[in-house]
């Protein structure tokens, strides 16, 4: 019967049973002394606690937003001095454009900061700041005015730009001081809600004091024996399982909070994208054992040579994520270079057969500019791509994250921009005149270049075509700008009716469309619905593209040409194999590249290429064209080498179509008068 007893004390699952039981009872008491405790207090220092992050927040938001004001108008003082310092029309209209861009980032971020303010004294700042501003309206316009009238004599220009300077002066002074009322009643009302939360705090504090002593006998049970088994599950969940580094989703839970980190206080980072080379041939040569136990031993040897704060990550097969935390770009470059050379003097065996693989690595420094982890591991998996395209076990790196993801968000935000434009018709023809440069090769024929210009969607001005057209070239959307600009051309030139005889409008093809027999078929086309003299056409292949494909280039003339279409090769001479591929290609002009032709009055070797491209040119066969002639010196020094034609401001500003074609009814109308007359 004793011996019953005792086997009953021991037994295992009585045992289990009662500190079961006691754990449930603990807990139970835990909670109700939490309850006693904290119940009273909670929704007084919930309320406060979400008050303090309230008026932190919305502090936050309003400085910041009177920054971004104050942003824009710095801005826009800097535009008004750039302006003034720019004598050509378009960067000026350019610059024009960008100061618009930041007065509607002003109005924006006022919009949103009425929106926020909260106290009266607030409201007031901000009411004195819009009397400021209708008072600067009148000077700015003026400015902008007298900026756009290239007729307006200097010193009145200068003096209006700086009346103009002066009330933005005042509307900085309007904003310093609202962002001192912003701090100060945000302070004020800071300091009374934490006084009242550290009083509610200290309160709970005390009471969960008696909850926690008593549950710290109950929990110690719990946390010692169920803590291994949750480390253990959490640490599975987390890493992969044949490596022991983390897994793809605990590196992008990493990445992301160094992001929202960066967003708070921008710091530099770096994260590395590492694919191994070579190791299908171990998986192929070995078996998959062989290479999990390749990946298992170099995943060691990485994790030996970065630094406790960085993360290294297996994201799946062979490719590694490295996030290289607080570390400059040069820094960030060193340490990818050492991984390179680790994994390359890494010797892996397998039954006697030995292995050497290399790391082809992208890397992608970030921090500076606000990004989402879809398009950093997008740049640094573009990055890992071009580096195994480049030849594998090397390091290609973004040069300045700032820049290249500006640019990729610019460009993005200018395709949808390019292909409204083009559904709506928001693109405008310009013309700028070809002259001739001796009187025996003036045919009687008016020749001229048609130049695109896209309109703003604001209402704002005319865009350049240097603007938007890499963006369209990145994104393959040229081709639909090619057959607006065809389509359009050949209207107005139709639109002539016989005076389309006495013309010669030279349109640029680009690339794709050159070796598109799609577009060829759409040109050919467009000359039978419209009707215009296919003589009157000339079509313009830059020489960059007629090198990079020979028979693309060749298509399009043979093509078009039988049609009695001409061809001109742009921007001739700075391709290295231009003379070489020239006698391959039936063109009827060469349009010297105008980078040799806009200095050729102050740099002899320009002269002597462009002396050399034209009278090979001539040798071939061809006419000449120079372009970027901006000057009377440079035109007369165009004579003494004896080009056929020129092309530049120097002769002609570029204008609308529709403007040249009121010059030339104009010309018709007068000529038909003298006639007329005469007889």
């Amino acid at each position: 019967m004793q011996e019953s007893a005792q086997q009953t004390a021991y037994n295992p699952l009585t045992r289990r049973y009662d500190v079961k039981a006691i754990t449930s009872l603990g807990f139970a008491l835990v909670i109700f002394l939490l309850l006693l405790s904290i119940i009273g207090g909670y929704h007084t220092t919930s309320t406060h606690k979400t008050e303090l992050s309230r008026l932190v927040i919305a502090a936050g938001n309003k400085i910041t937003l009177a920054n971004t004001l104050r942003e824009a108008v710095r801005e826009r003082i800097d535009s008004l001095q750039r302006m003034l310092t720019h004598t050509d029309v378009f960067e000026r209209d350019a610059e024009k454009l960008r100061y618009f861009d930041h007065a509607a980032d002003y109005s924006r971020a006022r919009r949103q900061l009425i929106e926020k303010l909260s106290s009266d004294e607030e409201r007031r700042v901000l009411e004195e700041l819009d009397t400021t501003v209708k008072q600067v309206a009148v000077p700015n316009a003026r400015a902008l005015r007298l900026l756009s009238n290239e007729g307006a004599p200097l010193s009145e220009v200068q003096a209006a730009v700086q009346a103009a300077i002066d009330g933005q002066l005042r509307l900085l002074g309007r904003l310093d001081g609202l962002v001192r009322i912003i701090n100060s009643v945000t302070q004020a009302r800071v300091q009374e809600v934490s006084e009242t939360f550290h009083e509610a705090v200290l309160t709970t504090a005390l009471l969960g004091m008696v909850a926690f002593a008593i549950a710290v006998f109950t929990a110690a049970y719990v946390v010692t024996n169920a803590g291994a088994r949750n480390r253990k599950l959490s640490h599975q969940a987390a890493h992969d399982v044949l490596t022991g580094l983390l897994n793809r989703q605990a590196f992008e839970a990493s990445l992301r909070l160094t992001l929202e980190q960066a967003n708070v206080a921008p710091t530099q980072h770096a994260l590395m994208l590492l694919d191994l080379d070579r190791f299908k041939m171990v998986n192929d040569s070995c078996g998959h054992p062989a290479g999990d136990a390749l990946l298992r031993q170099l995943s060691a040897r990485l994790t030996s040579s970065l630094r406790q704060s960085d993360v290294l990550a297996r994201l799946g097969g062979d490719e590694f994520g490295v996030l290289l935390r607080f570390t400059e770009p040069s820094d960030a470059e060193a340490v990818a270079e050492k991984i390179r050379r680790t994994v390359e003097d890494f010797t892996f065996v397998w039954e006697g057969q030995r292995f050497k693989v290399g790391a082809s690595i992208g890397m992608v420094p970030f921090g500076a500019e606000p990004i989402t982890i879809a398009e950093l591991m997008s740049a640094a998996d573009a990055c890992c791509y071009s580096a195994k395209e480049e030849g594998r076990n090397r390091v290609h790196h973004a040069g300045t994250n700032t820049e290249t993801m500006r640019r990729r968000s610019g460009e993005m935000r200018w395709v949808n921009r390019i292909s409204d434009a083009v559904q709506h018709d928001r693109l405008i023809l310009f013309g700028q005149m070809i002259t001739p440069m001796h009187p025996e090769l003036d045919d009687g024929r008016l020749a001229l270049e048609v130049l695109l210009r896209m309109q703003d969607d604001g209402g704002l001005g005319l865009i350049a075509p240097g603007q938007f057209l890499p963006a369209a070239e990145r994104y393959g959307i040229v081709p639909d700008i090619d057959r607006w600009v065809v389509r359009n051309s050949l209207e107005w030139l139709a639109g002539l009716g016989r005076t389309a005889e006495e013309l010669r409008i030279n349109i640029n093809i680009c690339g794709p469309a050159a070796s598109d027999p799609q577009f060829h078929a759409f040109v050919r086309s467009c000359i039978a619905e419209t009707g215009v003299p296919p003589r009157s056409l000339c079509f313009e292949i830059t020489e960059s593209t007629a090198i990079r494909s020979l028979a693309n280039a060749a298509a399009l003339i043979d093509a078009l040409g039988d049609l009695g279409c001409r061809f001109a090769l742009d921007d001739f001479g700075s391709g290295l194999s231009s003379f070489n591929q020239l006698r391959h290609l039936k063109v009827d002009y060469l349009k010297i590249d105008g980078g040799f032709v806009h200095n050729i009055d102050r740099d002899p070797v320009n002269r002597a290429m462009v002396e050399s491209i034209n009278t090979i040119g001539k040798k071939l066969g061809k006419r000449t064209v120079a372009e970027f002639v901006e000057n009377q010196r440079i035109l007369e020094i165009i004579k003494e080498i004896d080009v056929d034609f020129a092309q530049g401001f120097g002769l002609h500003r570029p204008e609308p179509l529709g403007s040249i074609e009121a010059q030339i009814r104009q010309a018709q109308d007068d000529h038909a008068r003298i006639r007329l007359h005469s007889a």
